[in-house]
């Protein structure tokens, strides 16, 4: 036997490198799912945030305005809110419970 290293085939080098893409695509698709959830988050947090500035009022209870909602939030804001956090909670693998 030879102390020299085994020579690769063509075929043996290719398959090493089909070997190599699909792992560096598994450590791609690893990235992309935490990414998509965490894109799905910042979106749903984002809604979340502009429902309670449109509607929440901000005042100190005795403001002038005559706002209906007098710095509370309502049933539909409520409900509003809600299904933004369950369906981002769904899309990312939260538990909703």
């Amino acid at each position: 036997m030879s102390d020299l290293p085994k020579m690769l085939s063509k075929r043996e080098i290719e398959l090493e490198e089909l070997e190599e893409a699909k792992y560096v695509q598994s450590l791609r698709d690893d990235i992309e799912k935490p990414q998509e959830q965490l894109n799905t988050a910042k979106k749903a947090l984002t809604e979340i945030s502009e429902i309670i500035d449109d509607d929440i009022h901000e005042c100190n209870y005795g403001c002038d305005n005559h706002c209906e909602l007098n710095g509370s939030l309502n049933m539909y804001s409520v409900e509003n809110l809600k299904s933004v956090t369950e369906s981002a909670l769904a899309a990312i693998g939260g538990d909703d419970d």
